[in-house]
């Protein structure tokens, strides 16, 4: 985000009065009187014939230029400006507006040097110090960004223009603890502005602190009912929270009043989520078997050895095609047992045996195939050493209903997992 400046459709040539002899005359100027002292001295009177035809001929090129700016034929406007600049080199307004223009056209070391001439040219103007700062920072030199802020700020430190923009900038290149400083300081002198509330909102989403950026957010939208890009990042802090519910209302307003928006804010919206177990792919696993199930009963042909050791699988299916590097990514994932309402209580909430299996709560390793979205969990499990099942020794048990496996990772969009929707169990049937 960059701060706009004036819109170009101010720029506004003079029309001069015309003279009795066709020559332009500004309106309220001393012409009389210097007419009068250079008809006593004819090197005056030649200097200044020339120079306010110059003058004149600038201020017509500007005015030209203004016209194709605002029929958007940018280069004739360029044009304009360079003859305007030829006979006035001075003229603020053509090197300020020809920056614009070469920054709309990421011509970015041009549009600098324009902006320099013009501090050259007026070293004690906010405007001129913030348009080269604005340059340097679409140019991503920062540091030179903020060396000119600052000077705009020590100008006129009542002008919020420079601390604001200073604010953004840090925003963008994470300084997030002091872009929270400037924004706050501006929101102090103009508590009444909805985009820094904005702008706070959109600092405290980046951070990750989704509450307090829907705070700052309402905030905005109450002192600027109209505003988009607002209703998009509180719709995005809602998808943070997991408040589905208000992330639609959201994404409602957004369909009439920005579609492009609307569609931003659907794709955070459709966050992977695990859809269930396919039982009819696991490996050696069944995940509707109850506590207190015997181990062996898995995969009797494997597990009826004392001290085998047999790489099992569940069948994990998501919602999204996802990063394949991140679900086979043992780290992003945790196996647990089960201990609440939604996912059930391990082995009925009964204490376990000396005999109960130790769960790994990390894969050993997982698959992923991306035409059926499906990952294949692997982990290992290992039989008694006493197991006999001949002499009554039953060997391990395991409460495979209730163990919860849980994915952090992203899909290939890059999208988090909805926090909703990102473990399973046997039991649960279906993520939560």
């Amino acid at each position: 985000m960059y701060l706009n400046f004036a819109p170009i459709a101010i720029i506004q040539a003079k029309k001069w009065p015309i003279r009795a002899d066709n020559e332009y005359e500004p309106a309220g100027s001393d012409m009389g009187v210097l007419d009068s002292v250079a008809a006593s001295n004819p090197f005056a009177s030649a200097t200044y014939a020339v120079e306010s035809r110059r003058a004149q001929v600038a201020q017509y090129a500007i005015y030209n230029a203004a016209q194709k700016m605002a029929a958007g034929d940018n280069e004739l406007a360029i044009r304009s400006f360079k003859t305007a600049l030829a006979f006035d080199a001075q003229n603020t307004t053509a090197h300020t507006y020809l920056g614009k223009i070469y920054q709309s056209q990421e011509r970015q070391a041009e549009a600098i040097a324009e902006f320099k001439k013009v501090v050259q040219l007026d070293n004690l103007s906010t405007e001129a110090w913030n348009n080269l700062g604005n340059a340097y920072m679409r140019d991503k030199q920062y540091g030179l960004a903020e060396e000119q802020f600052k000077r705009s700020a020590s100008l006129d430190p009542t002008d919020p223009i420079a601390d604001y923009t200073l604010g953004v900038m840090y925003t963008e290149t994470d300084r997030y603890k002091d872009a929270e400083a400037q924004f706050r300081k501006v929101q102090k002198t103009s508590p009444r502005d909805g985009n820094v509330s904005y702008s706070l909102g959109v600092l405290y989403n980046k951070m990750g602190d989704a509450e307090t950026a829907a705070k700052e957010l309402k905030r905005a939208l109450e002192l600027k009912p109209d505003f988009a890009a607002a209703n998009y990042e509180l719709g995005a802090a809602y998808v943070t929270m997991g408040d589905m519910e208000k992330a639609e209302d959201q994404l409602d307003v957004l369909i009439s009043k920005d579609l492009g928006l609307a569609n931003d804010l659907l794709f955070l919206m459709e966050k992977p989520e695990i859809s269930y177990i396919e039982e009819t792919d696991n490996i050696s696993f069944n995940s509707q078997l109850g506590g207190g199930t015997p181990l062996w009963m898995l995969d009797p042909s494997q597990l009826s050895t004392a001290g085998a050791t047999v790489r099992v699988a569940v069948a994990i299916q998501f919602s999204n095609e996802m990063d394949a590097a991140s679900v086979m990514n043992p780290a992003n994932w945790d196996i647990s047992r089960a201990h609440d309402s939604k996912g059930g209580y391990y082995n009925n909430m009964m204490p376990v045996g000396p005999n109960e299996v130790s769960i790994p709560n990390r894969p050993f390793s997982v698959t992923y195939d991306p035409a059926t979205h499906q990952a294949r969990v692997f982990f290992l499990l290992n039989q008694n050493s006493s197991f006999d099942l001949l002499n009554g020794n039953k060997g391990a048990t395991i409460d495979p209903s209730h163990l919860v496996f849980k994915f952090s990772g992203i899909d290939k969009a890059g999208r988090t997992m909805s926090t909703s929707g990102d473990q399973i169990t046997g039991y649960s049937l279906k993520s939560y």
